[in-house]
């Protein structure tokens, strides 16, 4: 019985050692990277969803109202913006769509290593119960007497103690192991689907921009719209055009031209488009003094703005009102130049341009009647007429 109970000990101990080389419950499959991936996905889905909340408040705009007349000028007040959240709508999609294709290439990665895993395991485990069988289990009765003395007894008793413990904790990491791996599995199934969900959507969206990018590409700035809107409320449009001027006159204050001026001539800031649809001075019968010229034309929504000459970029701002998105140029001297109403800006304050660089493209963002380019030259703060300097 001694001997047949040595055996045992012999075949178990050497299968729990070559088990241990495969098994070790503080060593699991993990991904390192999953975390980062679940945070940047809850960060991308927060954007969209935010995207998504203005674009449901612009068309509840538009559903709000009740003549075809007020219908289309509620339209083309609001395009521009439709334009703009579409296209970042599909950036933040674009973005999730790259962050899941690598979060389910490593989640797959991660259960072909955790299958393996399990599989060996598995496998030991079988083997061990199978040679048990083979061998004969001992009870307590044989371990008592296949003892040869006090202290053997101790010493067997405490392997099968041990090896009781290795079991369950194998058995325990099996199921522990079984489980994460169902988890994975449904997670990546989810994540897949939310994947061709993505991309399904980025295509509906995408038809969306080139059905409103086709709208706006027919349109110019209306000036007659412009000054019909003078015309309804004077006292109104002028308080909005000397808040404008005044927010102008305050950001000019806080440029500091640095160095002289560049020298030479603007370049022409809109290149492939001459229509000056309002010029600089007086317009609407003296009602309103125009800062700048703007320059619009037929597909002139989207197009690139540059430089017109060397500068560095003094001031950046996203507005809805007034300018809208615009920036401003120093040009050295005290020579500025302001690019309004854009619907992209390309360069950050702070970074150098070069005469001709692209630096915005054109849009209808604050208070606009349609896809054009206000372009200002200042000097000392001091509106000049551009055309004087092109």
């Amino acid at each position: 019985m001694q001997k047949k109970w040595k055996k045992v000990v012999r075949v178990v101990v050497s299968l729990v050692l070559c088990a241990a080389m495969v098994y070790s419950p503080n060593m699991p499959v993990t991904c390192h990277v999953c975390a980062d991936y679940d945070e940047d996905l809850k960060d991308l889905n927060s954007q969209y969803d935010d995207l998504k909340k203005q674009q449901d408040a612009i068309q509840s705009q538009l559903n709000k109202t009740t003549t075809d007349k007020a219908s289309a000028l509620a339209k083309k007040k609001n395009l521009n913006t439709q334009i703009s959240v579409t296209q970042q709508q599909i950036s933040v999609l674009e973005k999730k769509i790259t962050v899941l294709s690598e979060d389910i290439a490593q989640k797959e990665k991660d259960i072909a290593e955790l299958e393996e895993k399990i599989s060996k395991n598995y496998g030991q485990y079988k083997q061990r119960l199978a040679a048990v069988y083979r061998a004969g289990s001992p009870t307590a009765l044989s371990v008592v007497l296949g003892a040869s003395n006090f202290s053997d007894f101790l010493m067997q008793s405490e392997m099968l103690k041990r090896l009781a413990v290795h079991d369950q904790t194998l058995l325990d990491q099996l199921t522990s192991d079984k489980k994460e791996l169902e988890d994975k599995k449904s997670k990546l199934d989810g994540e897949k689907q939310d994947l061709t969900s993505s991309k399904t959507e980025v295509e509906g969206l995408k038809k969306n921009l080139n059905g409103q990018l086709s709208q706006t590409n027919s349109q110019i700035q209306d000036i007659a719209a412009l000054e019909q809107q003078l015309m309804s409320n004077k006292a109104e449009y002028q308080k909005k055009m000397a808040a404008i001027q005044a927010e102008i006159n305050e950001i000019y204050k806080q440029i500091n031209s640095t160095g002289s001026y560049v020298g030479g001539q603007f370049a022409w800031p809109l290149p492939g488009f001459s229509t000056i649809t309002s010029p600089f001075g007086w317009r609407f019968g003296g009602s309103d003094f125009h800062t700048g010229m703007d320059i619009s034309g037929g597909g002139v929504y989207g197009k690139t703005i540059v430089a017109a000459n060397d500068g560095t970029v003094a001031f950046v701002k996203y507005g809805t009102t007034g300018y809208g998105r615009y920036l401003i140029i120093d040009h050295g001297g005290g020579y500025t130049t302001l690019y309004g109403h854009t619907s992209e800006i390309l360069v950050t304050v702070g970074e150098t341009v070069t005469r001709g660089q692209a630096i915005a493209r054109v849009g209808s963002t604050g208070w606009s009647t349609g896809p054009h380019l206000h372009f200002e030259v200042r000097i000392d703060g001091v509106a000049k007429n551009p055309q004087s300097y092109l």
